[in-house]
């Protein structure tokens, strides 16, 4: 039986009820695969290969409630940190959060070799370092909004002239974290231009503001390049972030044949880039993120449809990992 371990942010910060990592590692359990839990920080390479200080955790699996997943507050138990190797037939999952800083990355390189040892690790972690959540919406021409991406105000102020409204995100964070609107005309807009390019030092990515929005953020979960599930989330009356993150609210969602078109023509760069399981968003039939890092979505899937999702996502990578295997 493959062994399933999940290189994630420490357990006691994610949350059972939503978070995608616990549904798989639940499903995981159910398959009578071990678990097994690290960080970027217990991964290690030495004359043996790759390994991990890790710890074999049992879950007690949420149930669904009157409004969500709800779990026990103690819903983890681990046993004693050790060093495991990874190779041939392990399934080694990359799940931390954004943002993709010098601690992911140099995770990344471990994780190569334990793919080269024949471990299958998803997301590849070629993939991860070359696919920048925000940038990939543009790698296949004519599918994302009008965006540009810089650290010039004027660029932006120009964009703003065409635009009249657009939104401008990092290019390293998730969640909504430091997404901004700007208006054109507005007393503030200029500050705020400043603020997000700290003063014309750092990269973003300014997209023209999507009259669909207000209809909701669609998040489609792809497995193997296939779409398998999807939620549409609306931003609250106190902001316009869709992300549940900050504070959206997920409804039932089902895929028109614009967005499936979306997802056909991204696939072949999914699957050249080692990109078995992403999440991406879609406004007003426009692709606007590529998540592939951590992508979240698959409780509230299950939530409405009923639709065991994490099992079929666990069950997928259980059947692919005896056959990989790769050198960088």
């Amino acid at each position: 039986m493959t062994r399933f371990v999940f290189v994630v942010d420490p357990l006691d910060g994610l949350l059972p009820g939503h978070d995608t990592s616990v549904a798989l590692m639940e499903a995981a359990q159910r398959l009578g695969a071990e678990v097994w839990v690290t960080g970027t920080a217990g991964l290690v390479i030495d004359r043996a290969g790759a390994s991990a200080w890790a710890q074999r955790v049992r879950v007690t699996p949420a149930e669904q409630g009157p409004s969500g997943w709800e779990a026990p507050a103690s819903w983890w138990r681990a046993e004693e940190r050790r060093r495991i190797a990874l190779g041939g037939g392990d399934a080694v999952l990359m799940r931390v959060d954004p943002p993709v800083d010098s601690a992911f990355l140099r995770a990344t390189y471990v994780l190569d070799v334990a793919a080269c040892a024949g471990a299958f690790v998803v997301n590849d972690p070629r993939g991860l370092r070359d696919s920048n959540e925000k940038l990939m919406a543009l790698v296949v021409p004519g599918l994302a909004p009008d965006t540009v991406v810089t650290a010039c105000g004027q660029d932006i102020r120009d964009s703003l002239e065409r635009w009249r409204v657009a939104v401008a995100k990092p290019l390293e964070g998730a969640g909504g974290r430091g997404v901004v609107i700007l208006r054109r005309g507005d007393p503030g807009t200029s500050a705020l231009i400043d603020l997000v390019t700290e003063h014309g030092m750092r990269h973003v990515v300014v997209q023209q503001y999507i009259a669909g929005a207000t209809q909701g953020d669609k998040r489609v979960i792809l497995l193997g390049g296939e779409p398998v599930g999807a939620i549409n989330r609306r931003a609250s009356e106190q902001d316009f972030r869709c992300n549940m993150a900050a504070g959206g609210t997920a409804e039932r969602a089902s895929l028109d044949a614009a967005e499936l078109a979306i997802c056909a023509r991204i696939r072949p760069e999914l699957e050249r880039r080692g990109l078995a399981l992403v999440g991406i968003d879609v406004i007003g039939g426009l692709l606007t993120e590529v998540n592939v890092t951590s992508p979240t979505g698959i409780r509230e899937i299950e939530w409405f449809t009923g639709d065991p999702l994490s099992d079929r996502v666990v069950e997928w990578i259980a059947d692919a990992a005896p056959r990989s295997g790769r050198c960088p």
